[in-house]
């Protein structure tokens, strides 16, 4: 099993440094180490219970078996006490250690292993239907629910209160500049959502009219913040100015047990081509040979002459911090944000948090 573990935890580093940003990766390699530690160590546990139970037995019969004086009306026999009875368990377990042998453990941890990899595998094939029938539980007639981005968890959790003919609104914000929330407006609307699509700067205008914000995310951090589409902090921020619920739906691997030291670190900036096109480029008058000109008491970059210099950064992710959130939804129930370091203990094992590759030379 110690093999195994650290066979895992190479490839597991392997493939996570080949792709830092899909957190969903280290967090399914963390769970396949979970359970193969999750058996070992029950395996352990059971051998020295048995081992224990057997040696204590053994040594209160051999305890038993010494003579000793019959009893008279001045004297009384006693039984060997606990601290003699524990003391000759150790020594028989330090004169017999190839009995828990991890070597000898390898045949009876395989199948249960294999068995908790295949729920893994079972758990992630049904994520989005067990997330999808808790939303009766969320979404009430005749209310108005906004919501922004790609998710086919959000897409499936809002399809399945329609089929309960329950009406109510969907608010779809089109999540520029992808503009994602088009086609998800059309989906919804093809299932017979009442369904608006609107700019994101409409998004504040419109939140005092919207009951709950419910929007899907590429991952949930530590510390309980989201690493969600671009767009999303500002949903969040208007949605806490307006006092309205921001729910979250989430799977269990999505749960990432990295805190957000700088954000920046799992954010991918995108070509500004969709932001600022190349034509746009030619009215600002950028002089291109001093682009790198000295920052202004403004906070600006002078590039000399009349002209400025302009970043257009497109970035794929927001952070929103766990003080936004009102709720998570995830596969296995709803949760509050407080409660996600319960979650990581549960479902990862504290020596995975950081994957190492144990090979110098896969480095």
């Amino acid at each position: 099993p110690s093999q195994l573990i650290d066979r895992i935890q190479t490839v597991g580093a392997d493939l996570v440094r080949a792709a830092p940003q899909e957190l969903c990766i280290g967090n399914i390699v963390r769970r396949v180490l979970h359970i193969v530690r999750e058996e070992v160590e029950g395996l352990m546990r059971e051998q020295e219970n048995e081992g224990s139970a057997q040696v204590a037995g053994d040594s209160a019969h051999e305890a038993g078996e010494k003579a000793a004086p019959k009893p008279t009306l001045g004297s009384f026999s006693t039984a060997p006490s606990l601290h003699h009875l524990l003391a000759a368990a150790i020594d028989q377990l330090r004169e017999q250690p190839e009995s828990f042998e991890m070597g000898s453990a390898v045949q009876e941890v395989k199948q249960p292993i294999i068995d908790g990899v295949n729920e893994l595998i079972d758990e992630l094939g049904s994520l989005v239907h067990s997330i999808a029938e808790q939303a009766p539980e969320h979404i009430h007639a005749r209310e108005v629910i906004l919501t922004m981005g790609k998710s086919r968890i959000v897409e499936a959790f809002l399809k399945r209160v329609a089929k309960t003919e329950r009406q109510f609104e969907v608010i779809v914000a089109d999540t520029a500049p992808s503009y994602e929330g088009a086609e998800v407006a059309r989906r919804l609307s093809e299932v017979g959502i009442q369904t608006t699509l609107i700019t994101d700067a409409a998004v504040f205008a419109l939140m005092a009219r919207v009951n709950k914000v419910i929007i899907g995310t590429h991952a949930v951090m530590a510390d309980g913040g989201l690493l969600a589409p671009a767009g999303t902090l500002a949903v969040a921020l208007a949605a806490q100015h307006h006092s309205v619920p921001f729910v979250v739906c989430a799977g269990i691997p999505q749960l990432t047990p990295i805190f957000p030291t700088d954000a920046d670190d799992f954010n991918v900036l995108l070509s500004p081509a969709p932001v600022l096109s190349y034509d746009e480029t030619g009215t600002l008058e950028v002089d291109a040979v001093s682009a790198a000109g000295a920052e202004t008491e403004a906070g600006g970059r002078q590039v000399g002459g009349e002209g400025y210099a302009a970043d257009s950064p497109n970035p794929v992710y927001d952070y929103v911090p766990p003080e936004l959130i009102s709720l998570f939804i995830t596969n296995i129930g709803g949760t509050h944000a407080s409660y996600i370091y319960r979650l990581l203990a549960e479902f990862y094992s504290q020596q995975d948090i950081h994957l190492r590759a144990l090979n110098p030379t896969r480095m």
